[in-house]
């Protein structure tokens, strides 16, 4: 399994301390590592959302930026969020690969990770799991990454992080959750084994206005154990969305998702 490379623990109010503007910013739980998996919460309004960056660490740490900006777009521009919507954002959900990669926690810029580097090892959490293969769906103990077979854990939710992040997603009941990935360039719907409608329909929601193709479910090679499909059998709506590259964060587009989905809950009370 990949190691991980010795650093400090940031305490979560550490972590947190980044964006001032947000309603709350706590740890929701810890990684493998002892690092804190922090969530910034924005507004109050009956409608839960959640968007999640960093699942697969510094081998995606562009959905991390991703999530960063977005937690300063709406610290600036609390207006954006409709009043009947809360919006809960975790940048990193493996702060562990992070660290591989980046060299730090918390915030970290393109420029800390090197453009020629080899991030694979960051894709996987302090225990050499992936994350995304974790999940009580169709879970396998050797899952798939393209060809090459990758650790899932001993069991399903053998892993802190994907512990932390399923227990704060239950008591939450969000109306929709998006996960970031990069780089397959498409919005995924979700299902265990059959597609969710409700997820289908949020992946079209997104991938129009975001300007993203829009498929069921993933097919490119079999996912087991994945986030977005074991929300699915919860009755959550949620779905992974790929941006176009593992550099680029897609600002504009995401952007535009994200809104289109406010829109949905906006004239809700």
């Amino acid at each position: 399994r990949p190691s991980l490379t010795p650093g400090a623990r940031p305490t979560p109010a550490a972590a947190a301390s980044g964006s001032p503007a947000a309603n709350r910013a706590a740890a929701i739980g810890f990684s493998a590592g002892g690092r804190p998996l922090t969530a910034w919460q924005f507004g109050s309004g009956p409608n839960q959302i959640a968007l999640v960056g960093g699942m697969h660490g510094g081998y995606e740490w562009n959905t991390i930026l991703l999530a960063y900006r977005m937690i300063d777009y709406f610290g600036q521009n609390p207006g954006k969020i409709p009043e009947t919507v809360t919006l809960h954002i975790i940048p990193a959900a493996n702060p562990d690969g992070q660290f591989v990669a980046a060299g730090r926690d918390g915030r970290f810029s393109p420029t800390d990770v090197g453009a020629t580097a080899d991030n694979f090892p960051g894709r996987f959490n302090g225990n050499g799991v992936d994350l995304n293969r974790n999940w009580d769906c169709q879970w396998q103990t050797a899952g798939l990454w393209r060809d090459q077979e990758i650790d899932a854990g001993d069991a399903p939710f053998s892993e802190p992080e994907t512990v932390a992040l399923r227990d704060f997603l239950l008591d939450l009941q969000p109306a929709a959750v998006v996960f970031w990935h990069s780089a397959a360039n498409g919005v995924y719907g979700a299902g265990c084994p059959d597609l969710y409608q409700p997820a289908y329909d949020l992946a079209q929601l997104y991938g129009a206005v975001a300007g993203y193709p829009v498929y069921e479910s993933f097919d490119s090679y079999k996912v087991t154990g994945d986030a977005s499909d074991w929300l699915a059998l919860q009755g959550i709506p949620a779905v992974t969305v790929e941006l176009k590259t593992h550099e680029a964060l897609d600002w504009e587009k995401n952007l535009a998702g994200v809104t289109a989905v406010f829109g949905r809950y906006a004239g809700n009370e």
